[in-house]
């Protein structure tokens, strides 16, 4: 019988379109070969609305758009009906067949072709003319697709496909699907590029994609750039979204002085959601393998914890240029963990321990903060957060990373235990606190136990003009030392009332500037301290030093950190701040504060007891200024000046300007002079030039300098160039740094002085990853605001 055509409300249609659902799973996994761009809805710049013409899609000179991207996603094809149309369809016996222009719709789903074929009995059909299937965020195209109904089972050929929201498309000669939904490509390739300007692909005999997975494996892979095959690679697996998966992620590949080529290869275990694993042997050409190991695990009662280290265990260069160490192996330990049970217990470990106090400087050389530091923290801690009180304990030791440095104290422990007040406004709020404290050493040194505890009360008066805020406490220190005789007493003590009154009052006004409206503050402020003097010259000095003078010291109560000294005060703070704030949105364009102390009378407490009194009548003039007059330049700056000498002490400016194409542009410059209420260090005098700048919409430069004006030269500078697409990234880096021992300044009059070298190179394959990230370490690290963007 041959039907005319009609409708497809018909019968026969309607049975071909039950049919045609039960495939269409299977169908989902077709790909198409296209012969253009806009079929696989690229659309070129021009074409793209301006909202959505964002960097990316002006790098690419265009962007996919789906048709479908605002579709109902819970109009689901499962609990959907089917609506089938054709221009012709046919029964015979147990075949249906349809003819020119086969629409079929069910939910979001979409299916068009020109020739469908169905085998009732078998359950078995084809469908060709080319086919293509939509649903949001993907599209499949293909010439011919053979499925089976009952499996889910499907073969296609000549495939091509499209992820929208990935920005992948690719293609396959042959494309089957399995019963369980997983895709497998012969000669197939897939590609983050433009559909029109393909710049780099991966092509394999075989591709298998688990799009509930989110991942994909490809064999006999290889790399093509520009059409060019450059890298064979046997086996592969790489991600189709974020999610972590095991394998073998991109190589890391520098090369310095230190230890000349310098390749490794991360491998990552996802071993489960809470936690994981990474393996990475690092081959330094000059000293030899290094194997690293970093393991987390997170757990909503014990929290994040990650351990990790490295091991070499034979350093080359180490022998050959130091044979007298005792030992060439060298190794890292690393423990970190943060917990938080209950809301109320809190818990924190950090530990890193090294072999050698050189291993930063001669294994990590691509991380120049981790070259500055002079010792490694060894702590552990737990705290209680009550409603009233929280309690404390902590065990901390360092390890110290300079030969010339003495080795800080351990506590082990210290246990403190406060009073958690509330500040209401107007009501008196209790202070206690109580501190022990046991301080050990390696070093024939003082050791011994130490208590202090402190106990008043504070009123803080709270009005919108202004506020007052009176306290009244104790301080009460106590020993018991194992001196050795080097202080002359084992149990010296020392007690001291305090009485502090803070207080500052507000004014503002309406004004105009720059065509702005502007609220200006005034905002003077009186701090008075009044502590009693004690006798302190017989204990010792665990944790304690003389804190760096600024105008935030002017409202504090104390002039050294830690509590190993009870200083005596009876001086008053003046400070003056005015702001400009923003009456539109509340945004601050710029702050400025001045402040002085005058002591009334001299202060005989000294963390050295052998340092003579002290008694300026008047400390040095401290002022901060910060201007922000739009959202993309900042300008920070910071003074110290000494009215007596006439002389600056210390200053730092720093401007900051980025703008909306991620250029980026600081100018920064610090100076300090030693004074006796500081430190005696040597004058330090240093200034900060770093850019990142893009020279157009591929092509970017960046540099960094860190330079010693009083030595007359760089002491790190770093440079290179980068080159983005719309589907690949390189940078290549420089990096000049001096070798110094951690913790001194250079003599830059010493001939002998070392400065090494490192090159360091970045590939990225945008959609696939790439090796190279200690790069954009060096580039945080020396380039204050720069963030390296994701794709």
């Amino acid at each position: 019988m041959n039907p005319r055509p009609h409708s497809p409300a018909e019968p026969r249609l309607r049975l071909l379109a039950v049919a045609l659902s039960l495939v269409l799973p299977a169908l989902t996994t077709g790909l198409a070969r296209a012969s253009d761009s806009a079929g696989l809805d690229w659309v070129p710049l021009q074409s793209v609305p301006e909202a959505l013409r964002d960097k990316h899609c002006r790098r690419c000179g265009g962007r996919y758009l789906d048709p479908l991207a605002e579709s109902d996603l819970s109009d689901t094809p499962a609990s959907s009906d089917i609506r089938a149309s054709a221009t012709e369809s046919e029964l015979l016996g147990d075949d249906v067949y349809l003819r020119g222009g086969v629409a079929v719709d069910q939910g979001y789903r979409q299916l068009r072709g020109e020739d469908a074929y169905f085998d009732r009995i078998e359950r078995e059909g084809t469908v060709s003319g080319g086919i293509t299937l939509r649903e949001p965020g993907l599209l499949l195209r293909g010439q011919e697709a053979q499925y089976s109904a009952d499996t889910g089972e499907a073969s296609i050929r000549d495939s091509e496909f499209v992820l929208h929201q990935q920005h992948i498309h690719g293609s396959a000669g042959q494309l089957r699907r399995d019963g369980a939904g997983k895709l497998f490509i012969r000669d197939g390739s897939m590609s983050y590029c433009a559909p029109d300007d393909v710049e780099w692909a991966i092509r394999a005999d075989s591709i298998k994609l688990d799009l509930e997975e989110g991942l994909g494996t490809a064999t006999g892979a290889k790399l093509d750039l520009a059409g060019v095959p450059v890298l064979y690679i046997p086996w592969i697996r790489f991600p189709l979204d974020d999610r972590r998966r095991t394998g073998l992620l991109w190589p890391d590949i520098s090369s310095d002085t230190n230890g000349g080529l310098d390749l490794a290869v991360p491998i990552y275990f996802n071993l489960a959601p809470n936690y994981d694993l990474l393996y990475t042997p690092r081959l330094i050409q000059d000293r030899g393998l290094n194997h690293e190991l970093e393991a987390r695990y997170l757990n909503r009662h014990t929290g994040f914890w990650s351990v990790g280290g490295a091991y070499m265990p034979s350093d080359d260069r180490l022998q050959r240029d130091r044979p007298q160490e005792s030992g060439d192996n060298r190794w890292l330990a690393n423990v970190e963990h943060y917990g938080l049970f209950e809301q109320r217990w809190r818990s924190r470990v950090d530990y890193s321990k090294v072999s050698d106090v050189d291993y930063f400087k001669d294994l990590d050389t691509s991380n120049l903060d981790t070259q500055r530091k002079t010792n490694l923290l060894q702590l552990g801690s737990v705290d209680y957060l009550g409603e009233d009180w929280l309690v404390g304990m902590e065990f901390q030791q360092f390890q110290t990373l300079a030969d010339d440095i003495v080795e800080d104290y351990k506590k082990l422990p210290q246990i403190t235990a406060s009073f958690r007040g509330d500040n209401t406004p107007f009501q008196l709020d209790p202070i206690f606190l109580a501190q022990y404290s046991y301080f050990d050493s390696d070093s024939e040194r003082v050791t011994g136990q130490r208590l202090y505890m402190e106990g008043g009360a504070t009123l803080p008066l709270l009005w919108q003009y202004g506020f007052l805020k009176p306290t009244a406490k104790y301080r009460y220190l106590e020993y018991e030392l194992n001196d050795r005789g080097l202080l002359g007493s084992d149990s010296p003590s020392a007690g001291s009332g305090l009485l502090s009154i803070d207080g500052g009052l507000f004014f503002e006004r309406a004004t105009k500037l720059a065509g702005r409206n502007l609220l200006q503050t005034l905002e003077p402020r009186a701090y008075y301290l009044v502590s009693e003097y004690d006798n302190q010259s017989t204990q010792p000095d665990f944790d304690s030093a003389e804190l760096t003078f600024s105008y935030n010291q002017l409202f504090r109560e104390t002039r050294f950190s830690g509590r190993d000294r009870l200083d005596d005060a009876n001086q008053i703070s003046l400070g003056l701040t005015t702001r400009y704030i923003s009456q539109e949105d509340g945004r601050e364009y710029l702050n400025a504060s001045l402040g002085q102390t005058f002591y009334l009378r001299d202060r005989r407490v000294r963390l050295d007891p052998r340092d003579e009194v002290l008694d300026q009548a008047s400390s040095e003039m401290a002022a901060d200024l910060n201007f922000f007059p739009n959202q993309r330049l900042s300008l920070r700056n910071s003074l110290v000046w000494d009215p007596d000498s006439g002389n600056m002490n210390a200053g730092s400016l720093h401007a900051s300007y980025q703008r909306r194409d991620r250029a980026v542009f600081n100018v920064g410059y610090s100076y300090r002079r030693p004074v006796t209420l500081v430190d005696r260090d040597v004058v330090t005098e240093q200034a900060h030039l770093s850019a990142y700048y893009p020279v157009d919409e591929r092509w970017s430069v960046f540099a960094a300098l860190n330079f010693s004006v009083e030595g007359s030269t760089s002491v790190e500078d770093m440079f290179g160039i980068e080159y983005d697409t719309c589907c690949w990234r390189v940078r290549l880096l420089h990096l000049r740094y001096i070798d110094t021992v951690p913790g001194q300044n250079p003599d830059f009059s010493n001939p002998d002085l070392e400065r090494e070298h490192s090159t360091q190179v970045q590939v990225v394959l945008k959609g696939m990853g790439g090796f190279g990230n200690r790069v954009t370490d060096l580039l945080e690290d020396m380039i204050r605001g720069f963030n390296d963007r994701d794709y």
